[in-house]
């Protein structure tokens, strides 16, 4: 078998195994699935849908900030910076400051859709940087957030 290289898209279920970005060369395969060297050092079979044939670049998340008080705002904007200069942003609450946000508001109509909302269990930085790696490692943090010209 000629050597094949492919790159990581999405860990899914093997962050044990697998780093997003990250190049491996391909030791086996059939239709479905790459057998490769894992991060942990031991050959595993992985479906093909969490790879890119090749050695190609990923975006990754590199940090992100609170774009408003998170003691003033119900809903808060962040700011998430990648590795290919990019930036992106999204919308944070909780589910309490929801709640506050619909019990003190005007809102006419009295309901809203915000296809960049992350409702998170607090607004903690630990917290918030678990859930954007989280994300950014199953390759989900572009499609929750919207590009920041």
């Amino acid at each position: 078998m000629e050597e094949q290289i492919v790159t990581c898209t999405s860990v899914g279920v093997y962050k044990y195994a697998l780093t997003r970005g990250k190049a491996y060369k391909v030791v086996d395969q059939d239709a479905d699935k790459y057998r490769i060297i894992g991060d942990h050092g031991r050959r595993i079979w992985i479906s093909k849908g969490y790879f890119e044939t090749g050695e190609v670049p990923v975006m990754q998340m590199i940090d992100w900030k609170f774009d408003d008080d998170i003691m003033e705002w119900n809903i808060v904007e962040v700011t998430i910076s990648f590795n290919n200069g990019s930036r992106r942003w999204c919308n944070m609450t909780t589910p309490d400051k929801l709640v506050e946000h619909f019990n003190h508001s005007m809102m006419d109509p009295p309901g809203m859709y915000i296809d960049n909302l992350i409702i998170m269990k607090s607004l903690d930085i630990d917290d918030v940087e678990q859930t954007l790696r989280y994300l950014d490692s199953q390759g989900e943090l572009v499609g929750a957030s919207r590009f920041l010209g």
